[in-house]
């Protein structure tokens, strides 16, 4: 068993696997996000998104997003008096 320094946070790790690059499946899966760190349109807090088209750094951030969308639409809207 060799040891082995984890490419994303450092840590030392032993591995039978020759070619071990990553300490955890979680240092795996965050290394191999491909999209570039992105501003939350919420907090301004830079963060990795998982997705090409997040928005928010966290689900707190999204669903106040969410509410701040909904209440600017309803606020847009001009009442038309039918006559």
């Amino acid at each position: 068993m060799a040891q082995y320094n984890c490419l994303m946070c450092g840590q030392e790790f032993k591995s039978y696997n020759e070619n071990a690059k990553y300490c955890s499946q979680t240092c795996k899966g965050t290394a191999y996000i491909k999209y570039q760190w992105k501003k939350c349109e919420q907090c301004g807090e830079e963060y990795k998104p998982r997705k090409a088209s997040s928005k928010y750094c966290s689900l707190e951030c999204s669903n106040i997003g969410r509410k701040n969308k909904s209440a600017d639409k309803q606020s847009d809207c001009i009442s038309v008096p039918f006559e």
